[in-house]
This record gives C-alpha cells, structure tokens and sequence, in this order.
C-alpha cells in the first residue's frame, strides 16, 4: 500500500473542498439559466457614456458583499473594447475596512453591448445591463438566473418613484425583490467624492487556476481562493456561456455551451 504524506493528504482535501465548493455556487445558475424565461437588455447602450462612477443603492443578497457599505463600482473602458471594473466598500461600517475587487469584461456580440461577459478568474459569467435612463444616471445590472441583481445610480441616493418602478419591472421579470437588500451609503467622505477608487487597485482575476499532469493539488494566485469557495464572484457562470481557462496538462480547456438560448 503506497505511502500517502499528509502533507499531499492535505492539499487533496482541499482541492477537493474546492471543487465541491464550486460545485455548489455554480448549481443554482446552471439550473436557472435552462429554466427561466429569456430576459430583455438595455438598448443601444453606449458603453463609453456607462464608464464611470456609480453607487450602489439596491442588491439581492450576495456573500461577497456581506456586510458592505457605501458599495462603488467604476467602469473604465478599454482601448481593445474591454471594460475593467473596480469595486469597493467599507467593511462592517462607514468607516470599516475598505475591501476592493477588480475584474474584467468583454462584449461578446458588439450588436448587444447591453450583455457582458464578466471574467472571474477565468470563468466568463453574464453580466447583462438591463436598464440605464437617457441620461446615464442610474442603471439596473441582472443576470439571467435572476440570482443576481444590481440597482446603480450616479448619485448615493435614488428617488423613491425610480427605485419603486425599477423593482416593480424586476418582479415581472422573475427577480425575488422580496430579498431585495438597500444598501447604506454613508455621508460625503473621501470615498464618496472621489472620482477614482481609493487606495491600491489589485489586478484583474483573470489567470483562473493551473493544474500540472500528477499534481495533489492547484495552483492559484492566492486571491482567486475566495472566488473558488463561492464568496467573491460577483456573477454566477452559466453552462451555455462558461469558457473555463484553467490549463490541465498544459492546455485550456473549454467549458461547454449550451444551445438551448
């Protein structure tokens, strides 16, 4: 009977923790995504005029985003057509912490800007903009599980009359806004008159893990662990949208896509 260390016992557990982990964050959606009716976009959105800051006033519950407030994202557009995102909060307080993520996306179909395939360490999840006003100042982020759902706005505040039509349409379209969660925003600080996020941006995760041929274990930057374990995405994958870039043996390796939609 072969030797095992525990030393290689212990990184099989957690690949295998990790796996199981991902198993279940990514579940729901792949579910959701064959069984939910299609979802409408935003039209002709101008992703140059979408760039910018935007406060978050309104989610559905999300683990990455326990206990956040004062929640920004800034949308930078790239010159090869991408987008970053940047997104911060003050962890537990106003003045908590602040916790920052950047992540990447691409517009897979140019004639619909609207749907963003978002990267999160290199798994491509919908990230679909399905409301933004003429005046680009407040927008409605979904995907189409409905297990995600965003409201924006250029301002910390939203009036009441928007926000009230924003989550009557989400109910038509099968969003739970009974789970709907505002999100506090604090008063004018260095964070919330900022045009830039404050402090150090890390890179976007955008290598996903690598898996060498016999190895116990992966190998992934240290950051990309939370979104491995389901508590740092900030959108689900989908099956029919899924391109994994994992490396095994050396060679990416596809996720498939469903034709169903």
């Amino acid at each position: 009977m072969p030797v095992v260390s525990p030393r290689s016992m212990a990184r099989g557990s957690l690949w295998l923790a990790v796996f199981v982990a991902f198993a279940a964050f990514a579940a729901p959606s792949l579910v959701a995504c064959n069984t939910e009716p299609p979802l409408d976009v935003a039209q002709n959105v101008d992703l140059s005029r979408f760039a910018g800051k935007w406060y978050e006033i309104a989610k559905l519950p999300r683990t990455t985003q326990t206990d956040c407030h004062g929640t920004t994202a800034f949308y930078t557009q790239n010159s090869d057509g991408t987008l970053t995102f940047v997104n911060q909060c003050n962890v537990g307080a106003q003045a908590g912490p602040i916790k920052t993520m950047s992540m990447s996306a691409s517009v897979p179909d140019s004639n619909v800007p609207a749907k963003l395939a978002l990267d999160i360490a290199g798994y491509l999840g919908d990230y679909w903009i399905l409301e933004v006003d003429s005046n680009y100042q407040y927008a409605v982020i979904g995907h189409p599980s409905r297990l995600y759902f965003w409201i924006l706005s250029r301002a910390p505040t939203l009036d009441s009359a928007t926000v009230q039509g924003i989550i009557g349409r989400a109910q038509d379209n099968h969003f739970d806004m009974a789970q709907l969660e505002y999100t506090p925003q604090p008063p004018p600080d260095d964070r919330t008159t900022s045009d830039a996020p404050i402090g150090t941006v890390p890179p976007a995760l955008t290598t996903g893990c690598s898996v060498a041929a016999g190895a116990p274990g992966p190998t992934c930057p240290s950051s990309a662990w939370p979104i491995l374990l389901g508590v740092g995405a900030a959108a689900s994958v989908c099956a029919r949208r899924t391109r994994r870039r994992a490396s095994h043996t050396g060679e990416s390796v596809s996720a498939a896509r469903s034709s169903t939609r």
